[in-house]
């Protein structure tokens, strides 16, 4: 059994909001309407033992290819050192910001992007919901300032 609930209708985002990445990612998986979004963040609620494990078993990569030492300074005994899986387990829990890419969960299948754009790829989702043209139909153009979209201001001499 699965220790991370999966659905058909149901799309999981693990992520990290302390990068980059991962608030970007955050972005575009949560423009997709037509599933329910249950989001992880791993700076807020840390996964298990347990789930990382299994998350790295799904992915077919060792709990160390889930994190990036590249921002961690020369120096640090975190990049130079070698540890065994549950020492990267605690590394993750304790350094969200080294989780070095989100990880999404559809239904049976894990993906870890590296692009943000990659999460809506993966839900099948086409050019972010935009409609297509082919490319001799004329684009579409509409003016958006139009007149209501502004208010007068009254002059700083008019004190109604």
């Amino acid at each position: 059994m699965k220790s991370i609930a999966r659905d058909e209708n149901q799309v999981t985002l693990i992520y990290s909001s302390t990068t980059r990445t991962g608030e970007r990612t955050y972005g575009h998986i949560s423009a997709v309407k037509d599933k329910e979004l249950q989001t992880i963040d791993i700076a807020k609620t840390p996964l298990t033992g347990t789930q990382w494990a299994e998350l790295a078993d799904e992915l077919n990569k060792p709990i160390k290819d889930l994190l990036s030492f590249e921002d961690v300074s020369d120096d640090d005994e975190l990049k130079t050192a070698d540890y065994d899986e549950n020492d990267y387990i605690n590394i993750i829990k304790n350094r969200p910001e080294l989780f070095a890419h989100p990880i999404i969960i559809h239904k049976d299948e894990v993906k870890q992007v590296t692009n943000p754009t990659q999460a809506q790829e993966f839900l099948g989702v086409d050019s972010a919901g935009l409609d297509k043209k082919m490319m001799y139909d004329e684009p579409t153009i509409s003016s958006t300032t139009k007149k209501e979209h502004f208010i007068d201001k009254p002059d700083k001499g008019d004190h109604n």
